[in-house]
């Protein structure tokens, strides 16, 4: 990725804002990297096993790529998003799904998952109730969340959460899954992760969210003028 040039990209739009420091404190930021990190991860692991189809999304060359540490925890220490996804940006799945979770008795069967995505999925929903509860915009940020599942996650019983991963482990995919420069960009960073290619990064992946929840916001209002036509 070397010969790549910075791409001259707009500030994002929509729920994307790009403001990480103000949105992003000390504490934000570590528990982000941690978690990605703790995916990355997760994801070598599985690939070891011939397991990856397990992430949706996620290409084996990039897990290929991680093989140093160090330069891992440097592109995780940089990045202000997540990168994976819990279909976050679905108001409506998440209203059904910690609906069912908090319920008194949830009859309905639950897909049977790998109980280490089930943990992952544990930590990444108790990261997204967090800044559900005190810094919405972070979680705009972090997670790509719409204002529908903050609401739901913000609403959402501690005492739940453990059935409320086990319920959307399954959803777990990577970020931007259908992207391919965005992961092509991860590759070369992953294996070198110099100021310029993270930068490029960066502003991809807030590029792409910012595209992504301007759309959503669309779709959204459409049947809002309709209503009113």
């Amino acid at each position: 990725m070397s010969r790549q040039q910075p791409l001259a990209l707009a500030p994002p739009v929509g729920l994307a804002d790009w403001s990480q420091r103000s949105l992003l404190d000390p504490a934000t930021r570590a528990a982000l990297c941690s978690i990605n990190r703790a995916f990355l991860d997760l994801a070598a692991e599985l690939a070891e096993e011939g397991r990856l189809r397990l992430i949706n999304g996620l290409p084996p060359r990039a897990v290929n790529a991680l093989i140093d540490p160090v330069a891992q925890q440097r592109l995780c220490e940089r990045l202000p998003y997540a990168l994976f996804d819990l279909r976050f940006g679905d108001g409506s799945y998440w209203e059904s799904q910690v609906a069912a979770a908090g319920a008194v008795q949830d009859a309905q069967a639950v897909s049977a998952a790998d109980e280490r995505i089930v943990a992952f999925s544990r930590t990444a929903i108790m990261l997204a109730w967090h800044l559900a509860q005190t810094r919405a915009p972070g979680a705009q940020l972090v997670f790509g969340t719409s204002r529908t599942t903050i609401a739901a996650l913000a609403a959402l019983p501690v005492a739940a959460i453990d059935g409320l991963a086990r319920r959307v482990a399954p959803a777990l995919t990577a970020r931007f899954g259908s992207r391919t420069r965005f992961w092509l960009q991860f590759e070369g960073c992953a294996a070198a992760p110099d100021d310029r290619s993270v930068n490029v990064l960066q502003q991809l992946g807030l590029q792409i969210q910012g595209a992504e929840s301007a759309r959503l916001q669309a779709l959204q209002r459409k049947p809002r003028r309709n209503l009113t036509a």
